[in-house]
């Protein structure tokens, strides 16, 4: 077969069609083009976004955790202060029972019933178990103990157990103010 000439208005066609095609290539090209640089340009703006955003959350963070260190670290100085006020009571307190028990006669000493409920009521001891002062000591207690976790001896004096008891209450305010300062450290990461 023989390729048909083409005429002028074929050519017309042709060439019309042509233009169409170069153009819609063309739009494709500048179309993707364009959507490239677009998407490279909003991927740099939300890494920008990102970076920045993350900044700011590790500043915030390091500014929370210095606030909080700081915290920290006044509570534990209120409870030094607490616990050397409380040691210092102790100390007045146990100067004073000379004085309080001076009329007492010196051989007027703690029944052994009222010894053991004594330390009974301090769960120091429990029926069956060696009382404070007899063979093996009192239950559970390291011979190396605190004054205030010693209980009363058998045979103790009224200053004795007036020095166990101020002991055990300074003990425990103690223990108040240390649960108290954790709580409030607690608090504060709550917060």
């Amino acid at each position: 077969m023989i390729p048909a000439i083409p005429t002028t208005s074929n050519a017309k066609a042709v060439t019309i069609l042509a233009s169409i095609v170069a153009a819609l290539i063309l739009a494709a090209v500048c179309g993707w083009w364009g959507w490239t640089r677009g998407s490279a340009s909003a991927r740099n703006e939300l890494k920008a976004e990102y970076a920045t955003n993350l900044a700011d959350a590790y500043r915030e963070a390091a500014i929370k955790q210095q606030a909080e260190a700081t915290r920290a670290g006044a509570l534990a100085a209120e409870l030094i202060t607490t616990k050397r006020a409380i040691e210092a009571e102790r100390i007045t307190l146990r100067g004073r029972i000379v004085y309080v028990t001076r009329d007492i006669p010196a051989d007027c000493g703690l029944p052994d019933g009222a010894v053991r409920l004594w330390n009974e009521a301090r769960r120091l001891s429990a029926p069956g178990v060696p009382q404070a002062g007899g063979p093996g000591g009192a239950a559970g207690q390291d011979p190396s103990a605190s004054a205030a976790d010693a209980g009363v001896q058998p045979g103790a004096s009224i200053a004795d157990a007036l020095a166990n008891w101020v002991d055990y209450v300074s003990w425990c305010e103690g223990v108040v103010a240390q649960r108290n300062s954790l709580q409030e450290l607690v608090r504060g990461w709550a917060r």
